[in-house]
């Protein structure tokens, strides 16, 4: 590696504003209010709980008792990189050395947080701090949207409810309260997803998204195929595995309908499987199958070939999958390093994967995926020198490579701005 010129490109590219187009940011509240809810994050404890498993849970609620638990733990995470996101978040934003990081420091580490943290300027200081222009929010179909500050934040759609919850009662109770009247046919749930849709988009919506379970089918399935189901919910009957993903493949499609109505993107967060570790914390139960495939999407991709689609997956065998999409799909994206792939080793494969194949002005280069607005700068800043080693590199092997063409600084650093910036301005439609 020069070093040399991937500093060089770093620099550069870390001036860059960032654009996050996905977060689990609280429109709301957006900043942290302490060091606790930093540690709170399930990255943390879900590393401490793997580290030395915590029979007892983590006490959330308490943010003071959560620190004082979590501070003597971190020194077993010092390897991660998730680690070196906190000690970014403490060098930049609280002033506190990692040597200052001991359990016995807790309550000036507690206190120093609150300080910088607990002021209502904070956020507004994080934002012009971190260079941040734009965050992409998560919201549910009945968020309240009134008095957002759409010129910072953007909302997006999650639709889980309408494709993977719809045999969960409480579920069927909200969407109920929503539209005003008993979900029992399919053109109730058209009609919820398209109210829900001319409410995001008057507040400026950015996309529907949805988490999906593996290896999902997304076939078209018969409205009659689908009031049946409905029917034996309404019965009271349960799903059978089969009955649930033929709701599901029926649900995602009239998703589609509705992105194409209203020319929104879908992104998909493709792969998850839900609750495999029955001992973790909230939020730390997921893992993924590398046995996963995207085919399944094929009719999705086909039958909406107007609409397009941003995705994100999990294993190291489906990114070879998106890229392949991405190449030869004009409306498929590759977006972001989700999850279990963010961090170096898979962004670093993914990028150069990406940069090898797939059309430069198609990739969206990173989001956050952060709960609070304090971890978007150390994971771009993670991002961007992945991205800086990446370019340098391959600007090296265009001066040795026999049939490479030359790849020069100034191609490095367009390719760097449409990976962070026009990319996702134009596929998002911003």
């Amino acid at each position: 590696m020069n070093g040399a010129l991937v500093t060089e490109l770093y620099e550069r590219i870390d001036t860059l504003p960032i654009i996050d187009i996905h977060t689990h940011v609280n429109g709301r509240s957006p900043a942290a209010t302490n060091i606790g809810d930093i540690l709170s994050y399930h990255y943390y404890t879900e590393l401490a709980n793997s580290a030395e498993f915590q029979d007892g849970g983590f006490p959330y609620n308490d943010p003071e008792a959560l620190t004082r638990v979590i501070l003597p733990k971190l020194a077993l995470i010092r390897n991660t990189v998730q680690y070196d996101w906190l000690m970014t978040i403490s060098r930049e934003y609280l002033g506190i050395d990692p040597w200052e990081w001991q359990p016995e420091n807790w309550r000036f580490i507690f206190d120093q947080s609150v300080e910088v943290m607990g002021r209502a300027e904070w956020p507004e200081e994080l934002i012009a701090q971190s260079n941040i222009t734009r965050v992409f929010l998560t919201n549910q179909y009945d968020d309240d949207l009134d008095g957002l500050d759409t010129a910072l934040y953007t909302p997006c759609l999650r639709c889980e409810p309408f494709v993977t919850g719809m045999d969960t009662p409480s579920e069927r109770e909200g969407l109920a309260t929503f539209l005003g009247r008993a979900i029992r046919t399919p053109g109730d749930v058209v009609s919820a997803i398209d109210r829900t849709f001319q409410r995001f988009v008057a507040h400026g919506m950015g996309y529907a998204a949805i988490s999906t379970p593996t290896n999902l089918a997304t076939s078209e399935v018969a409205e009659e195929t689908a009031q049946r189901l409905l029917t034996r919910l309404v019965e009271g009957a349960a799903w059978t595995p089969d009955e649930r993903q033929a709701w599901a493949a029926w649900a995602m499609n009239r998703i589609a309908d509705a992105c194409r109505k209203y020319d929104r993107p879908f992104h998909l967060m493709v792969g998850v499987n839900r609750e495999v570790y029955a001992q973790g914390v909230p939020s730390g139960r997921d893992l993924f199958d590398s046995v996963n495939s995207m085919r399944g999407y094929d009719h999705l991709f086909n039958a909406y070939a107007d609409v397009r689609f941003p995705v994100a997956v999990l294993a190291d065998t489906t990114g070879l999958e998106l890229t392949a999409a991405a190449w030869i799909r004009h409306n498929v994206y590759p977006s972001g390093h989700w999850w279990y792939a963010n961090h170096p080793t898979d962004i670093a494969r993914e990028i150069r994967r990406r940069l090898d194949v797939v059309p430069g002005n198609k990739s969206i280069g990173y989001f956050s995926d952060a709960y609070y607005l304090d971890f978007i700068l150390p994971k771009f800043r993670m991002y961007k020198f992945e991205l800086a080693v990446v370019l340098a590199e391959r600007m090296e092997r265009s001066l040795v490579h026999p049939n490479m063409e030359p790849f020069s600084l100034d191609d490095a650093l367009a390719m760097a701005e449409d990976l962070l910036i026009h990319n996702p301005t134009r596929i998002l439609g911003l």
